[in-house]
């Protein structure tokens, strides 16, 4: 075992419960958050409860907040500790990259607001397709969430989260290419496909980020043994 394998190790004993391992839970379930609240509002505007995907909206948009907030205090504590630079360059980098998951829910929500603000219509069968490609987006992050719980064990459970992520991001891709479909074959009007468009690619981009994130975490996990 290198030198560095040994020090990340050690680093990771000494704050096992601390630093790194509960900050890094903490951020992940303020996306979570993000990205249930976002699915709470597809839901909403779904139906037509325009005011409840609004308080969603809304609370979404406090969740991201303080997801931004976290990472930086987990950035910041990061900084204690015997990591090397390369160690610590990895962690923040996988830290900024699950913190742009709530990013890109952000910009669905910014969209949703505006569909609703300009009273853009949009089928509801475009929103049905939508908050199913949300809900697979909500089991993409709970694998993420469940990945980072294990962590600090040698446990094959973690290889399994991975593979669950990696398995709800293709479902998000097939659903982006039958709802890119749906949204041209439309008669929607330019603004309502514009909004249309907009809403997937952010939700797509999300379910991206979120599979990156996870491939992180296997390769930190299987270079260092963390």
């Amino acid at each position: 075992m290198s030198d560095d394998a040994k020090n990340i190790i050690s680093w990771f004993g000494k704050r096992k419960e601390g630093v790194l391992q509960e900050g890094m839970r903490a951020h992940a379930l303020s996306v979570l958050d993000c990205v249930t609240e976002l699915g709470n509002a597809m839901r909403n505007m779904e139906v037509g409860d325009h005011p409840a995907a609004k308080k969603a909206i809304e609370r979404l948009y406090v969740s991201e907040h303080e997801a931004d907030a976290k990472e930086e205090v987990l950035c910041n504590q990061m900084s204690i500790g015997e990591l090397s630079p390369q160690d610590r360059e990895d962690f923040m980098h996988f830290v900024k990259k699950t913190d742009s998951i709530a990013n890109w829910c952000k910009e669905a929500a910014i969209h949703l607001q505006l569909v609703e603000d300009t009273g853009t219509v949009i089928p509801r069968g475009i929103w049905e397709m939508f908050s199913a490609a949300v809900s697979d987006l909500e089991s993409e992050v709970n694998g993420l969430m469940n990945a980072i719980r294990l962590l600090d064990s040698n446990s094959e459970g973690l290889s399994e989260c991975i593979d669950g992520v990696k398995a709800q991001e293709r479902r998000i891709d097939e659903a982006y290419m039958k709802i890119t479909r749906a949204i041209l074959m439309s008669d929607m009007d330019y603004r309502s496909m514009m909004m249309s468009t907009k809403v997937l690619e952010a939700v797509e981009q999300a379910a991206d980020t979120c599979k990156g994130c996870a491939e992180t975490i296997n390769i930190l996990f299987n270079s260092k043994r963390i």
